[in-house]
């Protein structure tokens, strides 16, 4: 009889009471790089032990029983009685197994720029493969890390693995920089640990000679129960994917394609009519479609255009409104230090949760808002990149149109220039403040290590950062997930506040944090020759105030 050795990681007193005593239990409690998830275990493994041919590996995470149903001694029952293969694996979810192309399809719905910075790295390891014609059926479609096999397979997984480890920590490239960042989905879970849990599909779809034993999905718990009266449905649906790997037809193809785009429009909605039509991508999704909201604490103090929706914070809750305490509860004791950041918050966390895909997202604030033109008014004594406006200007003004995208990819408002944001910071704000943001957003891996200089130094500066405007929905997301993931390690490490105006110390880090991001964007994005004079638009605030003074907190 084959040995099997199937450890199970813990992180901390907590996972190692839940896990499963007849499994090798891997301690993980003193990881310093939790960013990297599980894989750090399973590399510290490696590189402390040689694996013995013949034998089973196998590295389950700590909610393996939650996720599949199964206990240790089930699993080693199954092996057992399915001697002779190479490989076993436990996916749960039949539904995610069968509805998609392959696991990269799957994942991309959960940030957009999974499968291109995943094309990005196959192309970095020379291996000639196109995600989006790649088939993979219930054989190699592996949930996480959810396999048992032999030294061969990990022999074949661990390159590629580390491969991405090496990218991450000793690389400053485009191709680092995506797979460092986050998902848009506020877990702060990178692309580097989405790409690793793929590797395992990526290796038995590519390797058909690996002999696999896939624990039937049927019997392990449905994990959306809206999937379940098409059971019958998505087992043909797999079939079709076999069929198209013997033999590789279009026709097959594109019958898989159909048959699965009527399962995920009944169970997911209409977004997902194009899933009919071929292998979904973030552009295929996307209608051309803009959220644009206003944040506020206080009654309105004039009308918005009927394209803007509040999202209201603080004192300004009730029902029937649109609530931070509602969309974003976790946030919503926060707002006195986060102040707009709350509300940007649950903005994001909606358009995650209810899986809407725009093309722009507007933010304007109850005094604040970005017209693609000056509208008039006169610049702030103490603040010379925003107008200072009246009513009366804006009873002359077309609100509506001139607050309007276009056909910009993104509108803004001028940049400022400061002595650099660490030397400005310091000079206005507790320097210590922004000292421990920076190294929350190394260690979560929102900056590089060696982004760090360049952050401090950087002297263009956006004011609202990526508050205040219109942004692509995708980046904007992206991008405000990283920063929610630093902001909450930042209020859940240093829970004492500051007095007085610097109570918003996290709220005043977010803003440099998004304004660098926003220019990491500009420089990565093909513009046209004009866009300067197009896309950046003018900031306004509002004021009854004649003196036209911005009066910092109001």
């Amino acid at each position: 009889m084959t040995k099997t050795h199937i450890f199970q990681i813990f992180h901390d007193e907590k996972t190692k009471s839940e896990s499963d005593s007849d499994f090798i239990l891997l301690d993980s409690t003193d990881n310093p790089r939790a960013d990297w998830g599980d894989y750090s275990a399973i590399r510290n493994f490696f590189a402390a032990n040689a694996l013995n041919d013949g034998e089973l590996y196998g590295f389950l995470s700590a909610d393996f029983l939650e996720k599949t149903g199964l206990s240790a001694r089930q699993v080693h029952e199954f092996i057992r009685a399915n001697p002779g293969h190479d490989a076993y694996t436990f996916s749960p979810g039949i539904e995610d197994s069968a509805c998609y192309l392959n696991v990269f399809e799957r994942g991309n719905l959960r940030h957009s720029d999974l499968v291109a910075a995943a094309q990005a790295y196959l192309k970095e390891v020379r291996l000639e493969v196109d995600l989006q014609s790649l088939a993979m059926d219930f054989r190699s479609t592996v949930y996480g890390n959810y396999i048992v096999a032999k030294r061969s397979f990990w022999e074949t997984w661990f390159p590629l693995t580390e491969k991405i480890f090496e990218i991450c920590e000793n690389e400053d490239s485009d191709l680092s920089r995506r797979l460092n960042s986050l998902t848009t989905d506020g877990t702060s879970v990178g692309i580097k640990v989405l790409l690793i849990e793929r590797i395992a599909s990526l290796v038995l779809a590519l390797l058909d000679k690996v002999k696999v034993c896939a624990f039937d999905t049927a019997q392990m718990p449905c994990l959306n129960q809206r999937y379940q009266p098409y059971e019958q449905q998505m087992s043909l649906l797999n079939q079709l994917k076999t069929a198209y790997l013997q033999a590789p037809n279009k026709v097959l193809l594109n019958d898989f394609y159909l048959a699965r785009g009527a399962i995920l429009q009944a169970c997911e909605g209409e977004r997902f009519a194009c899933a009919k039509d071929g292998f979904l991508t973030a552009e295929r999704l996307n209608p051309p479609d803009m959220l644009y909201v206003c944040f506020t604490h206080v009654p309105l103090p004039f009308d918005f255009p009927p394209y803007v929706t509040p999202i209201y914070l603080g004192a300004a809750q009730g029902p029937g409104k649109n609530n931070l305490r509602d969309l974003a509860p976790e946030w919503e004791p926060y707002h006195p230090q986060l102040g707009a950041v709350a509300g940007s918050f649950a903005l994001k966390n909606y358009i995650v949760n209810h899986r809407l895909q725009l093309r722009s997202i507007g933010i304007c604030q109850y005094r604040k808002f970005i017209s693609n033109t000056s509208i008039g008014g006169v610049p702030a004594p103490n603040y010379r990149a925003m107008n200072v406006v009246d009513q009366k200007i804006l009873d002359a003004t077309d609100l509506a149109e001139s607050m309007a995208l276009g056909n910009r990819k993104f509108l803004v408002g001028k940049l400022d220039r400061l002595t650099g944001y660490f030397e400005q910071y310091k000079d206005a704000h507790h320097v210590e403040d922004f000292l421990h943001f920076t190294a929350a957003a190394v260690e979560l891996g929102v900056l590089h290590k060696s982004e760090v200089m360049r952050f401090f130094q950087t002297e263009l500066f956006l004011p609202g950062g990526i508050e205040m405007g219109i942004f692509p929905a995708d980046m904007w997301v992206a991008a405000m997930g990283a920063i929610e993931a630093v902001v909450r390690v930042c209020v859940t490490r240093y829970p004492a506040l500051r007095e007085g105006y610097q109570i918003r110390s996290w709220a005043f880090c977010a803003e440099r944090l998004g304004s660098y991001i926003f220019l990491k964007y500009l420089n990565s994005t093909a513009l046209p020759a004009d866009w300067a004079d197009t896309h950046f638009g003018q900031l306004n605030l509002f004021t009854s105030d004649e003196s036209g003074i911005y009066r910092v907190g109001t």
